[in-house]
């Protein structure tokens, strides 16, 4: 276990969350570029997935969605890499999708 001594004058406050749309949960596979990666919530304006480092910031991705019953087929659609958290030789990537 590692222990470390506290710093002095770090507070962490929480934060409102900024973005302006709601977000629902989405743990479904779904594929970055033709690779696979699981979703973790989405939202009108992006979706947030867990993936293998492989991107950067600002890439242009294609997003596609599987098909799920009662909806129409699976959808792709292109999104912006808008941020990209490593965690454990994973990435945790936030995707605004883009016209």
């Amino acid at each position: 276990m590692f222990v470390q001594q506290p710093v002095p004058g770090l507070f962490l406050r929480e934060r409102p969350d900024r973005r302006a749309r709601e977000r629902f949960e989405h743990r479904h596979p779904v594929q970055i570029n033709g690779r696979y990666a699981l979703a973790r919530d989405i939202s009108p304006k992006g979706l947030s997935v867990v993936m293998a480092p492989a991107l950067v910031v600002g890439d242009v991705v294609r997003v596609t969605l599987p098909e799920y019953p009662g909806e129409r087929g699976e959808v792709t659609t292109p999104a912006r890499v808008a941020r990209i958290e490593p965690q454990a030789g994973r990435c945790i990537l936030g995707l605004e999708f883009v016209q």
